[in-house]
């Protein structure tokens, strides 16, 4: 019975981490909609020089 309760554990902690990640593409998405071309918006950022702004880069804005 512990064998099978851990596993359930284990499953919805994944479970609980994938939800989680939904909601941060979600806010992320949310919050950069303008310049979001990939479906995966966390990678739109790779380029960032992580000066701290929290609007669009101007890095971005010079190409």
């Amino acid at each position: 019975m512990e064998n099978i309760i851990s596993y359930i554990i284990g499953i919805g902690a994944i479970v609980a981490m994938m939800l989680a990640w939904v909601g941060v593409q979600s806010l992320w998405r949310n919050t950069f909609s303008e310049n979001i071309s990939d479906e995966d918006v966390l990678a739109e950022r790779r380029s960032c020089g992580n000066c701290g702004c929290t609007k669009v880069c101007k890095k971005e804005k010079s190409r």
